[in-house]
């Protein structure tokens, strides 16, 4: 026997819906966006919500070897292994040749030239 799916489609915003259980059955129903499609087991808890929210939605029964296949999507960067991945980016060596030379300077040499600065001024 093959098993019975329901393919429940989101046509309609949830945007000025008038009941707050209507955006809490979508929600429990697994919709994030409009336009989306959803698969999901036929039994009666997945027929009640459809029921609530009935116009918002369109469905329609298929078998479960109907579903396409997920599409494998990538994790939207990508990592670099060797020497430029180490070195890193000319503004990052600036940046800690910077930090390098100011952490040469002690604080009391740094405050003795601010005096001298404020004394000729």
């Amino acid at each position: 026997m093959k098993k019975k799916m329901l393919k429940i489609t989101q046509t309609r915003s949830l945007i000025g819906s008038q009941r707050e259980k209507h955006r809490a059955v979508m929600k429990s129903l697994g919709f994030r966006k409009n336009q989306q499609t959803i698969y999901k087991n036929d039994n009666p808890q997945i027929r009640g919500m459809i029921q609530k929210v009935r116009h918002l939605l369109v469905w329609e029964e298929i078998n479960a070897t109907d579903i396409p296949a997920p599409v494998e999507r990538s994790a939207g960067f990508t990592i670099i292994e060797g020497k430029k991945a180490a070195a890193g980016t000319k503004r990052k060596k600036k940046r800690a040749a910077g930090k390098a030379k100011a952490a040469g300077k002690s604080k009391t040499a740094r405050k003795a030239k601010t005096a001298a600065k404020a004394k000729k001024a």
